[in-house]
């Protein structure tokens, strides 16, 4: 069996490998005020929209989620 090595982590002069700008977090929708706790959820759609809102997700460079949220709220806050 192999001896088991301690694992050392140098403390200073790290990062992580990327930061992002509060730039980066509106562009990406990101919000750090909202609540991270998602609760997950399961619906059909038809294959063919369901293709063409993912093309606009990834043209928009916008999480999927982010934007059913974004549409659920014009949906409660609209007025019928």
């Amino acid at each position: 069996m192999a001896t088991k090595k301690p694992l050392t982590v140098p403390q200073n002069g790290t990062q992580p490998a990327e930061i992002k700008t509060p730039m980066d977090n509106m562009i990406s929708g990101i919000t750090t005020t909202k609540s991270t706790v998602k609760k997950p959820t399961s619906f059909s759609l038809d294959p063919e929209l369901l293709i063409q809102f993912k093309a606009g997700c990834v043209h928009q460079g916008r999480p999927m989620s982010s934007v059913i949220e974004e549409l659920m709220l014009q949906f409660i806050n609209s007025k019928c």
